[in-house]
């Protein structure tokens, strides 16, 4: 079994990542096995369900040793001992590639929030006045700008998956560092998905950096970003980037809002969402970013994050 180094520790797993990169570890994080059949579960009590792609279905569980996802083409994972073991029982429809995606994605944000994790879908980079993190739904351009960022002298800290420790002071953790992008976006930048096949309706992945453009560290989380992107006409004297500060309620329920397993957990894990989402919101500012839509006024907006967090307080970037 190889070692990779992922969110932060290492994943010892007997599949094959090459996305990621191998590291050497006595003490792995996470330990992912292949297993040919799964236990019966006790206790079990159906969390939530999410459509991957049409007619291809997710559902989640909760029993006596764990959490159970059960995914139609790619199989079932059982997430054990605290999130730290993870067993795979292949499906009956499945790529490896979309096995992998699995379980960085919905797998690993489930063991990270076993392990007190809040989990948020966006992107992340670390910058010189800490970590800053772009959430939205799909769309919105959070994996672009991460990577406008990246190229412009921020450093990738994660796409897709943004675990944030909650216990004081706040971090951000790394993820995969890889970026999500559909294809108009990749041929923008002048490069190029993987070779792989996605999932029907799925991104491409670009994983290929150099590492001067990675992050493998944890970094103080200075602001959350919740991008909401306006069309703005051609010769219009509109600014690329504005921003708004949020006050800390409706801060707490966005970030609930755009968690990343947030509408397949209920009951208790829902709550425990719910508190480690109002810790951050009251330790960490939560902006309403307003962005210029498309890629013509891309590199402005990168610019201006870049002097609000190139080591300056975010208060007197605004001042």
């Amino acid at each position: 079994m190889r070692n990779y180094q992922v969110f932060g520790g290492a994943l010892r797993s007997d599949i094959d990542f090459p996305e990621l990169r191998t590291i050497e570890s006595d003490a792995p994080s996470w330990t992912l096995r292949t297993t040919a059949s799964a236990p019966e579960m006790t206790s079990a009590s159906a969390l939530g369900q999410a459509e991957i792609i049409p007619g291809f279905h997710v559902t989640l569980f909760s029993h006596d040793c764990g959490f159970r996802f059960v995914f139609d083409d790619t199989g079932t994972f059982d997430i054990t001992n605290g999130g730290r073991e993870i067993a795979w029982v292949a499906g009956p429809h499945f790529e490896e590639s979309w096995v992998r995606a699995d379980v960085t994605g919905r797998v690993m944000a489930v063991a990270l929030h076993a392990s007190g994790h809040l989990c948020l879908h966006g992107s992340a980079v670390a910058t010189a006045g800490g970590a800053i993190a772009f959430l939205a739904p799909k769309f919105h351009g959070k994996s672009t700008l991460a990577l406008a960022l990246a190229r412009a002298g921020a450093k990738l800290l994660t796409d897709d998956l943004v675990p944030v420790d909650p216990r004081i002071p706040i971090q951000a953790v790394p993820g995969v560092h890889q970026v999500k992008l559909w294809q108009d976006t990749a041929a923008h930048f002048g490069v190029e998905g993987e070779t792989e096949t996605p999932r029907p309706g799925s991104k491409h992945l670009l994983h290929d950096f150099d590492d001067t453009m990675l992050s493998n560290d944890r970094a103080p989380l200075a602001a959350i970003y919740l991008l909401s992107p306006v069309i703005v006409e051609e010769g219009a004297a509109a600014p690329a980037v504005s921003c708004t500060r949020m006050h800390s309620v409706p801060s707490a329920l966005a970030l609930v809002r755009h968690s990343m397993m947030g509408s397949m957990l209920s009951g208790l894990e829902a709550q425990r969402v719910i508190d480690r989402a109002t810790a951050v919101a009251e330790s960490v500012p939560v902006y309403q970013l307003t962005v210029a839509a498309g890629m013509e006024r891309i590199g402005d907006t990168v610019d201006q994050l870049l002097a609000w967090h190139g080591g300056t307080a975010v208060a007197e970037a605004r001042a």
